[in-house]
């Protein structure tokens, strides 16, 4: 036994002095504990390798990453007489999300012109994936608007981002009153900003100024000028003169009546229907009396709204119940001061709660003509168009037809950002000079007809559309 330990011990210790030898000489390498590598990027094969005893040899100079999926890369490692292969094995990922570039961060476009996908294509560009575009772009409306853009590659990676258009703002504000010919007492507690009223189709507070030399306690004639400049640097500009009198003169402006039966003969044809519009302020009505005299429909008032409440005409169920009841077609207006979306609904929402699905031959009419007062509001002529769609709208979802009252002047500079027909037109003169479609035409407010002891507004209600619209006639009003 003593000669076999001394024959194989040293054959056990040479080999393991022999093994660990060729454990030194075998080539060796360290790689990095990064595993995960992004798509489509490119990879330098020897930047994995963190340390090594030999020489490497990577099968390719860069790692594939053309497709998700998981990979193995074989490197070879020579040291002297010995070469061992090693595998690198890598997931390959997409989280990368599209690149969005955007050429322009604002663009400017003049008053109505469109800005459509096309021009944005031509500002906007996507390295990969499918893009989306969402805008709030109307050229109707001068304000700066979003076009938000969104991409997303195939792997579901997103990525948004936005740029500005502005429609120009080029009207100036207009003026409703100006306070020339004013006359006010010497010596009394006047306000020149409380006669003037103005507004603007963009801008909800424009800025007035007032240029005066004005004395209130001294008796005479002044000459001011007033100038009022929206946030687009719009100006109007205007003189106007204010007198200082010791005795405020009498109102002696007297109507001249206009009887029914004159307005039958003015304007009766085939194609017109004549008829009136009243409220409380006619008092009682006998609407029988008022058919017999030649009339052939009614709009009556069913009150005034003011922050989203419905005052209820004093007289309205009377008249509803007897110009129905004496067989004329009917139709409804609403005088009305509201300013938001919020505060019309409200009050519409109590009209039709009032009508309680009573039906009328006649639309519902939006009628708001507080323009003196207008710059009170905080509000522009956008936003006030906005607000008869809004009018429409309801009162059509509530089964009625909806129609705008106004009077030429506000007709062709504040009701153009929205489509009003139909349209009931206030022109008192012999014949409009509008030139717009509109489908009931208000021509007097010193009516005289039977049944009704005070004056009341004369209308004409026409059956064929073409006849207005193609009207030449003119009078300058």
């Amino acid at each position: 036994m003593k000669k076999l330990l001394k024959i194989f011990i040293p054959i056990i210790i040479f080999s393991i002095i022999a093994r660990s030898f060729v454990v030194f000489l075998l080539p060796k390498v360290t790689f990095k504990d990064t595993h995960v590598l992004e798509r489509a990027v490119t990879y330098n094969a020897m930047d994995f390798v963190i340390d090594t005893n030999g020489e490497v040899i990577p099968e390719n100079n860069t790692l594939y990453t053309d497709d998700i999926g998981r990979y193995d890369f074989v490197y070879r490692v020579k040291k002297g007489l010995f070469e061992q292969p090693y595998t690198f094995s890598y997931e390959v990922e997409d989280t990368t999300a599209p690149i969005i570039t955007i050429k322009e961060d604002q663009i400017i476009k003049e008053p109505k012109e469109e800005y459509t996908e096309e021009d944005i294509l031509k500002n906007v560009s996507i390295n990969e994936g499918t893009m989306t575009i969402e805008t709030d772009y109307d050229p109707v409306y001068s304000d700066t608007y979003h076009v938000n853009i969104f991409a997303e590659d195939d792997y579901g990676n997103m990525s948004s981002a936005s740029y500005e258009v502005v429609v120009k703002d080029i009207e100036a504000p207009i003026i409703f009153k100006t306070a020339d010919g004013l006359q006010v007492l010497r010596g009394s507690d006047f306000n020149i900003y409380n006669y003037i009223g103005y507004g603007d189709n963009a801008d909800p507070d424009p800025t007035l100024d007032i240029k005066s030399s004005l004395n209130i306690n001294k008796i005479g004639k002044y000459l001011l000028r007033g100038t009022v400049t929206d946030a687009s640097g719009n100006v109007k500009e205007w003189d106007f003169t204010i007198e200082v009198v010791n005795k405020m003169p009498k109102d002696d402006t007297e109507k001249e009546d206009y009887l029914f039966e004159d307005f039958i003969k003015d304007y009766k044809q085939d194609d017109r229907k004549l008829g009136i519009d009243v409220s409380e302020w006619q008092d009682e009505i006998d609407f029988e009396a008022v058919k017999k005299a030649g009339c052939e429909f009614v709009f009556m008032r069913i009150g005034f709204s003011h922050d989203g409440n419905l005052t209820l005409d004093k007289e309205f169920k009377k008249n509803i119940e007897g110009a129905k009841k004496a067989g004329l077609p009917v139709g409804i207006y609403l005088f009305c001061y509201e300013s938001t979306e919020e505060e019309l609904k409200s009050t519409l929402n109590q009209i039709f709660e009032e009508l309680d699905g009573t039906p009328l031959e006649l639309p519902i009419v939006f009628d708001w003509e507080d323009f003196g007062r207008f710059n009170k509001y905080g509000f522009t002529f956008q936003n006030l168009n906005k607000l008869y769609d809004v009018f429409r709208s309801e009162v059509e979802a509530h089964g009625y037809k909806s129609m705008l009252y106004s009077s030429k002047f506000y007709l062709d500079r504040i009701w153009v950002y929205t489509d009003v027909e139909p349209t009931w037109l206030a022109q008192y003169t012999d014949w409009p000079s509008y030139k717009g479609p509109y489908d009931v035409w208000q021509l007097s407010d010193s009516g005289v007809i039977d049944g009704i002891d005070a004056y009341v507004d004369l209308d004409i209600m026409f059956t064929d559309l073409e006849f207005y619209e193609q009207s030449e006639v003119e009078d300058g009003n």
